[in-house]
């Protein structure tokens, strides 16, 4: 994980970077799963799984499952551990999770857009 100084660019932590992990539906999958499990270690293969279940654009879960899991594993996996709350062992095809810090960035997100919603009200 990297931050960048202070001259315009923003932490890896900033809104910006949770709103552009949430920009990608199959992260946006990886974020419910990861908020609706109790364990702090989920394989990349529980993950596969999850996405494959929700992902309408998989038409043959077969034939995609190699597809869904090397974008998982080359893309999403690596941008959610640019983030505190998630550590990906691309080795071990291991995520660990920190459920607290993820809880509290999603709601700080959700804050944000809220925020944003009643400036327009205005």
């Amino acid at each position: 994980m990297s931050n960048r100084n202070a001259e315009g660019n923003q932490g890896s932590n900033s809104i910006d970077a949770w709103f552009d992990v949430l920009n990608h539906p199959r992260r946006r999958y990886l974020c419910r799963y990861m908020m609706q499990t109790d364990a702090d270690i989920v394989t990349q293969e529980d993950l596969v799984e999850f996405v494959i279940e929700r992902d309408s654009s998989v038409a043959d879960e077969v034939s995609d499952r190699q597809g869904v899991s090397m974008e998982l594993c080359h893309v999403h996996l690596p941008k959610l551990d640019d983030l505190d709350p998630v550590d990906y062992d691309r080795k071990g095809g291991r995520v660990y999770i920190d459920s607290a810090t993820l809880a509290a960035r999603l709601e700080d997100a959700r804050s944000m857009i809220e925020n944003i919603l009643e400036e327009r009200t205005d």
